[in-house]
């Protein structure tokens, strides 16, 4: 995936999970969410969504909508809530929060991505 590419190799994000149709990568403190665009996706090539990680669920779609940017649509997970957005040029986004700020959930098809070892591990 071309943008996998360009995140990694160009940006130095380093990838913590990947399924089917979703690569993770984390910079940082930012997890960024590359969402498959599927064959038949009304035309669409490449990336369908980018996901993006908020510290904040409250007031966001105040925020967002003060910032005048169209909200397309807004979702409730068990684990996760999330914001979607059109972005610039047809990108579309969505904005991802959970209650746990340090929790890296590949997706939820999918298990958690394991938390890296610390020292009292070993």
């Amino acid at each position: 995936m071309k943008a996998k590419r360009f995140f990694v190799e160009q940006l130095g994000m380093d990838v913590i999970g990947e399924t089917t149709d979703h690569t993770f990568l984390i910079f940082g403190d930012q997890v960024l969410g590359l969402h498959d665009a599927k064959e038949g996706d009304g035309g669409l090539v490449g990336i369908d969504h980018i996901a993006l990680r908020v510290s904040e669920w409250t007031g966001l779609r105040s925020r967002v909508g003060r910032a005048r940017v169209v909200i397309t649509g807004e979702k409730e997970r068990e684990d996760s809530r999330s914001l979607f957005l059109r972005g610039p040029e047809g990108l579309r986004i969505e904005l991802v929060w959970r209650p746990d700020p340090h929790s890296h959930i590949v997706c939820s098809h999918g298990p958690p991505v394991p938390e890296p070892e610390t020292d009292e591990d070993a």
